[in-house]
């Protein structure tokens, strides 16, 4: 017999899933702002540095969004064996792929700043900072797909407990690493990256205790975990088009901080602060990607595609009210926000520009994640895909180009070219959601479905 539905909202699915982001981006601002202390080359070697790293990262985020399909859908048709063994597969995978990724790219850490346009003390910061990041990719990649699994279930509060948790412990691990206190000696930038590693460590402790001690009638055991070749195939047709999604649109990042870097330290600078405010508020659309993603996959898991259209409209009203509301806010806060990070008057003013325009990205950013979290719920990761690559080479990388270089509008106008890439590729993905294409990409087989 079937178990009760669960009446999940989007709201309070969403919420938790917003917080856990918005301390992961806070994280990564204070980084920022500890190491701003250090000087204008520190800081923008570290913004290239993310830039760059999470290239690397992209590899087993796809993995994370596919857990959360995987267990969503399973879950939806009341086949938790067939969730233990996705979620299972899943974390083997992403940690196989997080030790390749990571170990490559540590390796081209300090070609990576040199291909940038970044040298001096500037690159060589980034590159430091850049290589012990990337040497925690296995822990990232296991606890992003261990937190993907907790979400498909609905559970979206755990995961943003471990992973507040953790960054307590990476924030004072800072103090102490980084300026050099009880006794440790003052590493700088490396000992910022050094205490993110330790607490992506802590975080996947507490993930992998949970899942092993049980959620939602579900323990993921030992046995789980021997492979299982045709699962494993089912979770990289779904992996791999959420990879190269990413891939893409950090392709065009990485185009982007290229051609400010040609536009000298004070660009940089102030991209650097800009992107970090913006970030802390595009997070919190990032909670309607997955609440989206676990509904709607949760509604086709069970045959239900009526309710799972429900769901997505439902995502995407809390999403762009929430979003228009940042993007006030936002404004309002802007002289406050850059003010934080103490710049020179001339990255000040060049970066308040910038967060005006980027607070008008936020509505369409929520509509556009609302909109590619219900697809990749449905089991439909390959149009996500493809409107990230239309976005990157056809709206984002000219657009950049032009108004940033052509037309000499410098870092206000690659700022305008992303706005205006924001809002086509958010069209795109509605206009793709409207046509039902999302129908007939679910990974639950009929086979798998619990007998009502």
């Amino acid at each position: 017999m079937r178990e009760p539905e669960k009446d999940l909202s989007a709201i309070r699915v969403a919420w938790p899933a917003s917080l856990e982001f918005l301390v992961m981006t806070l994280v990564i601002l204070a980084d920022a702002l500890f190491l701003a202390r250090l000087g204008t080359d520190v800081l923008a070697g570290m913004g290239v540095s993310v830039t760059v790293f999470r290239f690397f990262y992209e590899a087993f985020l796809g993995i994370g969004v596919a857990s959360t399909t995987v267990v969503a859908q399973a879950i939806g048709a009341h086949n938790r064996d067939l969730a233990e063994r996705g979620a299972a597969q899943a974390i083997s995978l992403a940690l196989l792929v997080g030790v390749a990724a990571g170990g490559v790219g540590a390796l081209l850490a300090p070609t990576a700043m040199r291909l940038m346009g970044v040298g001096g003390l500037a690159g060589e910061a980034g590159a430091t900072y850049m290589r012990i990041n990337l040497l925690a990719s296995p822990l990232y990649a296991v606890a992003l797909t261990g937190g993907g699994v907790l979400k498909g279930a609905g559970d979206t509060r755990t995961p943003m407990m471990f992973t507040l948790i953790a960054s307590i412990f990476k924030v004072m691990l800072n103090v102490v690493f980084i300026y050099g206190k009880l006794g440790f000696p003052a590493m700088g930038v490396a000992g910022a990256a050094l205490a993110t590693l330790l607490a992506y460590g802590l975080n996947t402790l507490l993930i992998m205790g949970k899942l092993r001690a049980g959620f939602d009638g579900i323990s993921i055991r030992l046995r789980s975990f021997s492979p299982d070749g045709e699962l494993l195939k089912r979770i990289v047709s779904l992996s791999w088009p959420v990879a190269v999604e990413r891939m893409v649109m950090r392709f065009g990042f990485i185009f982007y901080v290229r051609i400010i870097s040609s536009l000298g330290i004070v660009a940089l600078a102030a991209n650097t602060v800009a992107v970090r405010l913006e970030s802390i508020f595009i997070t919190v659309g990032f909670g309607f990607t997955i609440a989206a993603t676990t509904l709607v996959g949760q509604a086709v898991g069970r045959g239900d595609l009526t309710a799972a259209r429900e769901k997505a409209y439902e995502s995407l009203r809390f999403a762009v009210i929430t979003m228009t509301s940042l993007t006030v806010i936002l404004i309002l806060l802007r002289n406050l926000a850059v003010g934080m990070f103490g710049p020179e008057e001339s990255v000040r003013s060049l970066a308040t520009v910038c967060v005006v325009i980027g607070a008008f990205e936020l509505p369409a950013l929520g509509m556009l994640f609302t909109f590619a979290g219900a697809s990749r719920g449905a089991g439909d990761t390959l149009s996500p895909m493809l409107v990230a690559a239309v976005g990157t080479f056809v709206f984002r990388l000219p657009l950049v180009y032009l108004l940033g270089v052509h037309f000499g509008l410098g870092l206000e106008g690659i700022w305008y070219g992303t706005l205006i890439d924001w809002i086509g590729r958010a069209t795109l993905m509605w206009l793709i959601f409207r046509s039902g294409k999302w129908r007939k990409k679910a990974f639950v087989e009929e086979g798998e479905k619990a007998e009502t």
